[in-house]
């Protein structure tokens, strides 16, 4: 599946790529403190925005646990049908997974727009600056983790990538897989940096807002927007090159899972029913009515 791409949520990463299933419960059980620790990390929020901050996290995480845990589940359901099929995967197979894959993320990062747009309306010029200094030294710490090399280098680490993921799932792997694999990564198109740019160019959009002391409104519509709009390219041909990437991204899904013997099949399916079984578990762990404040109203989905 296409998890390369940067689809940045925090959860839907933290839950799908772990190596154990064990850790999946561990992560989750932490994500409360995981979360507030990467956003008081952007800047020196007051008092006040601190226990805000703690309230939105903590009503986020029951709302997750209620309503995204089972769309979780429903995916890797599906993707558990796909592996015990007998028949190979069809390209259409993997331009479902990852059609739901892009869902999922709109539909897990929704319900954070309005209080991530009420808690940076209220940023003062100093904590506006601190925020906008520690974007930048983070976007140049991934452009120099992701885009340091020249292509050559980049798209092999990419391929590095690309099998470290395939052995994450279905475990080891030969050297001719391997090589394989190495070899269909590298000839797809490289667009990193296409994604870098269009978040730092978002990024911009947010300060601008933020030192005009936009609305809320206006800033819930910017994160909205970032969400649910894919980068748009500046030419043609960059149109092109993404749906080059798109469709060898769909072909090499197909036929990596070809590559697969029996031994690493039955692999994938233990560790797509390991993942289900712990979502299962933790889904069922949601405080009874009462207990806690109310979950927030889960988005409506318009692809549904």
């Amino acid at each position: 599946m296409n998890f390369s791409r940067p689809v940045s949520i925090v959860l839907v990463m933290l839950l799908l790529t772990c190596a154990g299933c064990s850790r999946i419960t561990f992560g989750y059980n932490h994500a409360g403190w995981l979360l507030r620790y990467w956003v008081n990390a952007y800047t020196s929020f007051n008092s006040a925005q601190k226990e805000e901050i703690h309230r939105d996290v903590d009503d986020y995480l029951r709302w997750h646990r209620e309503n995204a845990l089972p769309e979780y589940i429903a995916f890797l359901q599906e993707l558990e049908v796909l592996a015990n099929r007998d028949s190979a995967l069809t390209p259409s197979d993997v331009i479902r997974i990852r059609e739901e894959i892009s869902r999922l993320y709109r539909f897990t990062l929704t319900p954070s727009i309005r209080p991530a747009a009420h808690v940076l309306s209220s940023l003062d010029d100093r904590q506006i600056q601190e925020l906008r200094k520690n974007l930048a030294k983070k976007n140049h710490e991934q452009r120099d983790e992701m885009l340091s090399g020249d292509l050559k280098e980049n798209l092999a680490k990419r391929a590095n990538d690309h099998i470290h993921f395939v052995q994450e799932l279905a475990g080891r792997l030969s050297d001719e897989q391997k090589d394989k694999i190495r070899e269909m990564s590298m000839h797809i198109p490289f667009v990193t940096r296409n994604y870098i740019e269009h978040r730092e160019a978002m990024q911009g959009d947010l300060i601008l807002l933020l030192r005009s002391h936009a609305s809320e409104d206006d800033i819930a519509a910017l994160l909205a927007q970032w969400i649910n709009t894919p980068p748009t390219p500046a030419t043609a041909a960059m149109q092109g090159t993404l749906e080059s990437y798109d469709d060898a991204m769909d072909e090499m899904t197909v036929h990596v899972f070809d590559l697969l013997s029996p031994d690493q099949k039955h692999h994938l399916r233990k560790t797509i029913s390991g993942y289900i079984d712990d979502l299962q578990k933790l889904h069922a762990q949601i405080e009874p009515a009462g207990a806690a404040a109310a979950p927030l109203t889960a988005p409506h989905n318009p692809l549904r």
